[in-house]
């Protein structure tokens, strides 16, 4: 008997209401909206980012491997490209929104994921998201009016400064410094992009027009690892999660990350993590969801 086989599911930038605007405001809950497209996954991989501030309630939530804490105080910010599981059944609001609603603002697109807010930080927070709730509910379902001939731009601005207002405080976990070289913003652009067909700095290099040597300064000077630790690092978190989140053989997970030998991609994530590739899917065998550990998921 043939099982059904599950996904890790794609979510596309699709707003539920109006075809055309990249942004939506919704109260967190455990079903209905874009949760409903995509039923039958346990493990999501969105196209544009997820903030979600806890109000009430608490539950564990999986981002890339890592555990994050939801209780009120919380707030998650889950970027384009992250595999993550589904929000738990807490109280709160999700922010969506696209990097082309977002604009030209650069800065907003890397950073830290996770904040437990002071109580200040909170309070304030909480009523930056209130007047983006409200502006977004009188544009998106108020009657016709003046509003909506700069609706779109109001949103965008009070949208940004939420996400202004959500960098002041202090995260968990500090990310990529928001204030980086154009060189190395193109650089990491690029490695998201083409991390599984690219694997050194050279040939990064030459596709960007910048000589290796002008490639490494911008990156250790924005981000503190040079291009090869940035490409190894993207590599390592894909292989970790394909390892973890899908059945298929460790010389398939190499031949999808450019390795053509599994030998060289086993030494490769061997020498990265310290472990080899099958020591390492042993390892999160507990963590990984029931249809994965029979089988059954594919990616």
């Amino acid at each position: 008997m043939n099982a059904t086989r599950q996904v890790i599911a794609h979510l596309e930038a699709m707003h539920p209401d109006r075809t055309d605007l990249g942004v939506c405001v919704a109260t967190l809950k455990p079903t209905g909206g874009c949760m409903d497209r995509a039923r039958a996954a346990q493990l999501l991989r969105a196209d544009f980012h997820l903030v979600v501030l806890c109000t009430g309630g608490a539950g564990d939530q999986v981002v890339d491997l890592a555990v994050h804490h939801h209780e009120p105080g919380t707030l998650l910010w889950i970027r384009p490209g992250q595999v993550h599981e589904r929000p738990p059944a807490v109280e709160g609001t999700a922010v969506c929104f696209t990097d082309t609603f977002l604009g030209s603002n650069e800065d907003m697109r890397t950073g830290p994921n996770s904040w437990r807010l002071d109580p200040d930080d909170f309070a304030d927070v909480r009523a930056q998201l209130a007047v983006l709730t409200g502006e977004y509910t009188r544009f998106v379902f108020g009657p016709t009016g003046r509003h909506l001939l700069q609706g779109e731009t109001m949103l965008r601005h009070v949208l940004l400064a939420f996400l202004l207002r959500v960098g002041q405080a202090e995260p968990l976990r500090p990310g990529q410094p928001s204030e980086m070289r154009p060189a190395a913003r193109a650089f990491i652009e690029l490695v998201e992009g083409s991390f599984a067909s690219i694997h050194t700095v050279g040939q990064y290099a030459a596709a960007l027009g910048y000589s290796a040597k002008t490639l490494t300064r911008a990156s250790v000077e924005s981000t503190g690892l040079t291009p090869k630790q940035v490409i190894d690092a993207r590599l390592v978190l894909e292989s970790r999660r394909l390892l973890t989140y899908s059945d298929i053989s460790v010389s398939a997970v190499g031949r999808r990350l450019g390795f053509d030998d599994p030998a060289n991609f086993c030494k490769f994530f061997t020498r990265a993590t310290g472990m080899s590739p099958g020591a390492f899917r042993a390892s999160r065998a507990a963590d990984r969801p029931p249809a994965v550990r029979n089988g059954q998921q594919q990616v």
